[in-house]
């Protein structure tokens, strides 16, 4: 796993990882994520077998609302709540297997903005641990695994925060899926 830094460097690295179907491990807004193109199966068999999970839901953290749009449908009342609440931890499901946000990180939106489409965005851990806040237990999670993302971007230490909140919007309805930073 290549290591760098959060700099203009680091995130050019991390990009062209990202463009040759790869997995980094990057900052965001909550904690350290697991993440590649949300669209490539590959990335989401390599972040399944890195997790030793078998779930294909994923968060996605896109770059701006615009970028949300040209990839998923949202309603009058999606759009709405997301002027309200982006950037920041505010997931909002858009289809079958994901739910998107756009977080306040700045690392987080620009690699997105950078890769051209929202990435996969998943607690960088073992599944069922918990989600990981600092850069050196990560390195220690993965440094005798055989399947192991290819890049780590290294912020140091994280400020720990509460989770993003998933909401489902219908028509006229507002569902909280899973509770979290945000309260709607």
């Amino acid at each position: 796993m290549v290591i760098v830094k959060p700099n203009s460097s680091g995130i050019k690295k991390a990009v062209a990882v990202i463009k040759k179907n790869g997995v980094i491990v990057y900052p965001t807004d909550t904690a350290y994520a697991l993440g590649g193109f949300f669209d490539s199966s590959a990335v989401a068999r390599k972040i399944l077998t890195i997790k030793q999970r078998t779930d294909r839901k994923f968060t996605l953290i896109a770059g701006n609302q615009k970028q949300v749009e040209n990839f998923f449908k949202l309603s009058s009342l999606s759009k709405k709540i997301t002027k309200q609440y982006w950037p920041g931890p505010l997931s909002l499901i858009v289809s079958r297997r994901f739910a998107v946000r756009v977080p306040k990180n700045r690392i987080a939106k620009l690699l997105a903005q950078r890769a051209g489409k929202p990435l996969i965005a998943t607690s960088a851990n073992l599944s069922g641990g918990t989600a990981p806040y600092d850069s050196t237990a990560i390195i220690r999670q993965f440094s005798n695994k055989k399947n192991k993302p290819d890049l780590l971007i290294d912020a140091g230490r994280l400020r720990q925060r509460k989770i993003s909140t998933i909401i489902r919007v219908t028509a006229k309805k507002i569902t909280v899926i899973r509770p979290g930073a945000i309260t709607i």
